[in-house]
């Protein structure tokens, strides 16, 4: 069972439910949107730090192709989390896919 507990403009708190034993226990993962999230994905596995790697959060590749179209046709640049939530309100994005779908961005809704 997943839910989202807290949000601010570039990260989003992540949680699950584990039940152990009789016992339900909460894990908190705070995930965060970057503009270098390769680097940062790489960078993780490289330092085999699996704690890290859980919070970066990936868009579709989607989101990176319709940035650079964007960025090649009108000459501007919008962020990963700009485009994402932008393709989301769309319709061309799923709730799931996109990192805190209910916070509003700057110039996007």
């Amino acid at each position: 069972m997943s839910f989202f507990l807290t949000s601010s403009s570039s990260h989003v708190v992540y949680g699950t439910y584990h039940l152990l034993g009789n016992n339900m226990y909460k894990n908190k993962v705070s995930m965060y949107s970057s503009e270098d999230v390769i680097e940062e994905f790489y960078d993780a596995i490289a330092d085999g730090d699996s704690k890290r790697l859980r919070r970066v959060h990936i868009p579709k590749s989607d989101v990176f192709y319709v940035r650079e179209a964007l960025r090649s046709r009108l000459g501007k640049s919008y962020t990963l989390d700009h485009v994402e939530r932008a393709m989301y309100l769309e319709g061309h994005l799923k709730r799931h896919e996109v990192l805190d779908p209910d916070r509003k961005r700057p110039g996007v809704g």
